[in-house]
């Protein structure tokens, strides 16, 4: 174990994808998903990573799992860089790393019970015997950690409901006794009405097995609800990184400004007259991202500087990062209440 408790170290990750095209095949361009990421998760944290549609948060997750080979960078897992082994030597760490996916409808077998889609890493990895009792009873024991009956484990996937399959792919998540676990978007295909139910069960279970979590979502309120400490990324970068109290009530960058007036607050009085910060436009696209500043073709505070000059990810405050030019204690970079971004 770390001494200091971190379980992982993400250091100026990067990946892009080539953009293929034309008669011969040949590359005409560059779509930075990942741009020079850095951030750190603790034992038994729950680091919450949110930013629109397209910003790289999914492609991220899959780089540090190695299912994306990344760019650039280094992925330190408990003091071993990922990046550099080869796919033999990744394989004994595996189990220790093991993902949540965003759709329980895709990510399940149709043709499998469920003993055989939540005991299959056992199976392949070696540990337990296909068909013996002793892999049954752990496919018993993971589905009342999930609390489900274990006798759903001789059922097919298209008996369940959406939250319950999501349960499964916990349970088999789970199987390997992980460290660690990327959850990518694990409630947005569910009702409202199931997300809160899977929320809370990946926060008992957390506190129960001592699991750290990538938690990637676009619902700030629920990501808030979860996490520890938050990163923002817009555009294949972080913009903004804080515990998460500090990042709602004391946000620096513009953009995690922007997300926080966003979110429903569930008071109708503070609601209507509170001020919303709607940015213009869209994000641009990552094949063609803006110079200086990613953020700056949206922003209602940009200066020349942030046209021309790339800001550095730096720590402002303890434990609060931020990635602007304006950003300081004083708060410089607030958006003006009389703006009008509309």
């Amino acid at each position: 174990m770390s001494e200091n408790g971190t379980l992982l170290q993400v250091a100026n990750l990067r990946k892009h994808f080539p953009i293929i095209g034309g008669m011969l095949g040949r590359q005409i361009g560059t779509v930075k998903a990942v741009d020079d990421i850095s951030f750190d998760i603790q034992r038994g944290e729950t680091l919450g990573m949110v930013g629109e549609s397209g910003c790289g948060k999914s492609t991220a997750g899959r780089a540090i799992l190695q299912l994306h080979k990344p760019t650039a960078g280094q992925v330190i897992y408990d003091g071993a860089d990922l990046t550099t082994m080869n796919a033999e030597v990744l394989r004994v760490l595996r189990p220790k790393m093991q993902m949540i996916f965003q759709d329980p409808y895709a990510t399940l077998n149709p043709r499998h019970p469920v003993k055989k889609i939540v005991g299959e890493p056992l199976v392949i990895h070696g540990m337990m015997k296909k068909g013996s009792a002793e892999l049954s009873d752990r496919v018993a024991e993971l589905l009342e950690l999930v609390g489900m009956d274990p006798a759903y484990m001789r059922r097919f996937p298209h008996e369940f409901s959406g939250g319950q399959r999501q349960r499964i792919g916990i349970a088999r998540a789970l199987s390997l006794n992980p460290d660690f676990i990327v959850c990518d978007e694990p409630i947005s295909a569910l009702d409202v009405s199931i997300q809160a139910q899977v929320v809370n069960l990946m926060q008992d279970l957390q506190e129960q097995l001592g699991v750290a979590y990538l938690f990637i979502a676009h619902d700030l309120s629920m990501v808030k609800h979860i996490s520890h400490r938050i990163v923002v990324m817009y555009l294949g970068k972080v913009m903004e990184l804080a515990e998460r109290n500090t990042l709602f009530d004391d946000p620096l960058h513009p953009y995690t400004q922007s997300l926080n007036s966003a979110v429903p607050v569930p008071d109708p009085k503070t609601e209507r007259i509170r001020k919303r910060f709607i940015l213009k436009g869209d994000p641009p696209s990552p094949a063609n991202p803006p110079s200086g500043c990613v953020f700056h073709t949206r922003c209602p505070l940009t200066v020349e500087r942030c046209i021309r000059v790339e800001p550095e990810f730096r720590e402002i405050q303890a434990g609060h990062f931020v990635t602007c030019h304006l950003a300081d204690e004083s708060g410089s970079s607030k958006i003006p209440e009389q703006s009008d971004l509309s």
